[in-house]
């Protein structure tokens, strides 16, 4: 009976947790699709959205320490409800960090883009699917999801460095865009950023199946 109780109360916290990373995901796919619409007015509905990420994190820390309090639970249990409070923290940095590129594309909205948004939008769209599978991987306590998504920041870092030695040249060949280039290689940082926090949830993922972080035993 107490572990139907306590089974309830992980799918509602799992519940949640995807909740949190559907509304997270859309963020990333708004943002990107702000950058290459010039989009000012879908910029500040991302950014606007900085409330209700926090009421999320709120409900899913309440929800987490509440069964730990009232459950008690055992150390494979415990993995889990720890696992998820380390997931919202990185979740909400996620959600920082899309909000990040839309208050610098608030400053292109009224520019003409010099080079071609090619590697800006596949990157988005990669990180996006990384915070879907990391969240999906722990919901289904799925390791080999899990890796994929660790794998697929390697992705990430090779298309921020493809970006990087593009705008270089852009600021070589035409100086007069030096500002728009950096402005670019900032977004791409910050995508960047949104695919070592997914990879970062995905090892924590592997800690609340195996005990491991990182290959080092914890619990």
């Amino acid at each position: 009976m107490l572990r139907n109780k306590f089974q309830k109360e992980i799918e509602a916290l799992n519940l949640e947790l995807t909740k949190m990373a559907a509304l997270i995901e859309k963020i990333i796919s708004d943002s990107t699709e702000a950058l290459v619409k010039q989009d000012n007015a879908l910029c500040e509905q991302v950014i606007a959205q900085r409330n209700d990420i926090k009421v999320i994190r709120a409900e899913i820390e309440s929800r987490a320490l509440k069964i730990i309090l009232m459950q008690q639970p055992v150390a494979g249990d415990l993995r889990k409800i720890s696992t998820a409070l380390k997931m919202i923290t990185d979740l909400e940095r996620i959600a920082s960090q899309a909000r990040d590129i839309c208050e610098i594309v608030i400053h292109l909205c009224e520019e003409d883009y010099q080079p071609k948004l090619e590697i800006l939008p596949i990157m988005g769209e990669l990180v996006r699917q990384m915070v879907y599978d990391c969240v999906n991987s722990f919901v289904k306590q799925d390791l080999e999801l899990a890796g994929r998504v660790i794998e697929a920041d390697d992705t990430v870092d090779g298309l921020f460095d493809k970006l990087r030695k593009k705008m270089i040249r852009l600021i070589k060949d035409k100086p007069s865009f030096a500002d728009q280039a950096i402005y670019f290689l900032m977004v791409g940082k910050h995508l960047e950023k949104i695919g070592d926090h997914a990879e970062n949830i995905a090892e924590w993922v592997i800690y609340s199946k195996t005990g491991k972080h990182k290959n080092i035993k914890i619990i």
